[in-house]
């Protein structure tokens, strides 16, 4: 190993050197300020947590760098700090240098105001050289313990979807037996209202028939009176002669025929005035039938206004599966982040 350096970020989050061991090691290595930025650029992209990387920063110089956690957030030893080791050819590292590497971020940089600090600094580098840092994984099996977490959510979460098709699912069946329910409605309140028109018509045409017998009937009845009248005069005038009782005989047997017509003919009236009757009460009968469709359509209203509530909660449930769906996906991406690091560094 070359040596080693903290970088931290001041309060305007821009990168600074805070300690270095040896001194003057990044001048000697060639070692600019835009390198190490590039360095912490690269734990950035990784995630805003604790993270490790090590990559080649010169041709002849590669590093391995941890990087403690944004101080916002979930963080080892003290936020917006860097731990970078500047590695020679002939460094083979062992498995358990991260663990190591989090060692001194997690014993040391709480310490930073101490007097000893520097001191303390140096010493855990050379037990580094060495391997000889007790490995710190606290935060891994926090870590491990978190994903199980996040994993127990998503399914928590799956299932609320699970439950939340089924019930819309319901909803949309029960929507629709309310539409099938409306169209029958419709459907009868427009064979009434047909009904109705009809029998409207059929009554208006035996009214009118009606009054016409009842006006030939009185034509017919002022001629019969008509004749009796001239009966009675020609008897006074003609006296008892046996040729006046032919002809009144003739006249007897006109009138005996004219009040057969007659009979007829006030058999026929009330036989129209009782099917009058019947078609009154018919009248009558769709009137109160009709009397009925406010009601129906007081009913129809109600079931539109479920149709309008079923429509809403239907509305209200879409967003509230968006929601589920969208907390779903990010931790998703969270859990599949935290898996590619587990995996990247072999640590399962």
């Amino acid at each position: 190993m070359k040596g080693i350096i903290i970088l931290n970020l001041d309060k305007k989050s821009e990168l600074s050197k805070d300690i270095e061991f040896p001194e003057n090691i990044c001048e000697d290595l060639g070692v600019t300020d835009s390198m190490l930025a590039t360095v912490f650029e690269e734990h950035k992209k990784i995630r805003t947590g604790p993270n490790y990387l090590e990559m080649q920063v010169k041709r002849d110089l590669s590093v391995a760098s941890f990087f403690t956690g944004h101080s916002s957030k979930h963080f080892i030893g003290k936020g917006d700090h860097v731990i970078t080791v500047f590695l020679s050819d002939e460094d083979i590292l062992p498995r358990n240098f991260e663990g190591q590497v989090r060692r001194i971020a997690f014993d040391l940089l709480s310490r930073r105001k101490e007097k000893k600090f520097k001191e303390l600094f140096v010493k855990s580098y050379k037990l580094l050289e060495k391997g000889e840092l007790d490995a710190y994984w606290q935060e891994r099996q926090e870590f491990v313990q978190e994903i199980g977490e996040k994993k127990g959510k998503i399914d928590d979460l799956a299932q609320k979807v699970s439950l939340l098709v089924s019930d819309r699912s319901e909803h949309l069946r029960n929507v629709e037996a309310l539409k099938n329910e409306v169209a029958g409605l419709y459907s009868k309140l427009e064979n009434w209202s047909m009904q109705m028109a009809e029998l409207n018509e059929y009554n208006a045409t035996l009214t009118a028939k009606n009054r016409e017998l009842k006006r030939l009937t009185n034509v017919q009845k002022m001629a019969l009176d008509q004749k009796d009248e001239r009966i009675t005069h020609l008897k006074a005038k003609l006296g008892d002669t046996d040729e006046i009782e032919q002809g009144a005989e003739k006249i007897l047997v006109e009138i005996q025929k004219i009040k057969l017509v007659n009979e007829n003919l006030n058999q026929e009236i009330d036989k129209l005035n009782e099917t009058n009757k019947k078609l009154k009460f018919q009248v009558l009968k769709a009137k109160r039938e009709s009397e009925s469709v406010p009601n129906l359509e007081l009913e129809i209203n109600k079931l539109n206004d479920k149709l309008l509530g079923a429509a809403n909660e239907k509305e209200n449930m879409k967003q509230e599966l968006k929601d589920l769906r969208g907390e779903i996906k990010l931790v998703r991406q969270e859990h599949a982040q935290y898996y590619k690091i587990i995996k990247e560094k072999n640590l399962l």
